[in-house]
């Protein structure tokens, strides 16, 4: 998944998706789709347009649909299940509603939820797209009643702005500079810098370096017969030394020495990890409610 707009595939025309996962790392991303998420064990850091929050076992949080947003797992044994669906199954009964803080007050049961709606989704019995869509609604009306509410906001200038900046970022990081950039968000480098730390929870050139390297991956992985000069140039590298640097520095390999078959974990550390272990984790899907038969 790229750091802009994730598009969600769902399977055989259902609206709903349930997965556990084991050691949670993603890049900032949007989605049209909703996503309740439950921390089963562990601490889980989630930033959600401009804050930051912490996570703790048998804590839950909901994404609103199009909210900008990443996590990551403070601890390597961090679990966390958690449902997508589609925002057009509440649209009409949010009454513009959504909850007020994306950490939720209350339990609403949501181990067992999670459990119910990914047997109904693998068993796949008759009608089972519309009592997916229905137990997903009863939960949500049941959510909205227990949290304080507010209006969801449309098209905030800042945050819209910044979400075509992610799109223009993943089709040409090649050519963008942190200079270009701010003038894209119309703004001083100095507090563009500033708000792109906020809501992206790290800096504009950790960000750029990553999706460079990860383009990087690509091609190297790619097998077309491209020299290391080549890839560097290609991908927005100014010398291949600082190619080298960077790459190994992300991936832990120089890129002649990149594994067959290597997959970029969707991590990045941040100013505030300098000093800890720099080694990649992946993150593990341990259940998708559309993959191999695996138990939630």
């Amino acid at each position: 998944m790229r750091a802009s707009r994730e598009q969600w595939k769902y399977t055989d025309g259902t609206k709903v998706w349930v997965g556990r996962y084991r050691n949670s790392h993603n890049m900032p991303h949007w989605h049209y789709d909703c996503e309740l998420l439950l921390v089963e064990r562990g601490e889980l850091e989630l930033i959600c347009d401009r804050e930051r929050y912490v996570l703790r076992a048998g804590q839950s949080a909901f994404i609103d649909s199009e909210q900008v947003h990443h996590m990551h797992a403070l601890q390597p044994d961090t679990v966390l299940t958690m449902a997508i669906f589609d925002y057009d199954l509440v649209r009409r009964i949010s009454q513009n509603k959504t909850p007020a803080c994306p950490v939720l007050s209350g339990e609403y049961a949501l181990l067992p939820f999670f459990g119910d709606l990914f047997a109904e989704l693998r068993a796949r019995k008759p009608f089972y797209q519309s009592r997916t869509e229905a137990m997903v609604t009863e939960k949500f009306i049941e959510i909205l009643r227990g949290e304080q509410t507010t209006e969801r906001e449309t098209g905030a200038p800042t945050t819209e702005t910044f979400k075509h900046l992610l799109d223009e970022i993943d089709e040409k990081y090649e050519f963008f500079s942190l200079s270009e950039a701010a003038t894209f968000m119309s703004m001083n480098p100095a507090y563009f810098s500033s708000l792109f730390h906020r809501l992206a929870g790290m800096t504009f050139s950790q960000y750029l370096n990553y999706m460079k390297t990860s383009n990087a991956v690509e091609m190297l992985q790619s097998g077309k017969d491209l020299s290391i000069a080549e890839i560097s140039t290609r991908c927005g590298f100014s010398t291949i030394r600082n190619f080298n640097r960077i790459f190994k520095e992300i991936t832990g390999y120089t890129p002649t020495t990149l594994p067959r078959g290597y997959v970029l974990p969707e991590r990045i550390v941040r100013a505030d990890e300098a000093g800890s272990d720099p080694t990649f984790t992946e993150c593990v899907l341990l259940a998708s409610s559309d993959g191999p038969a695996v138990a939630l």
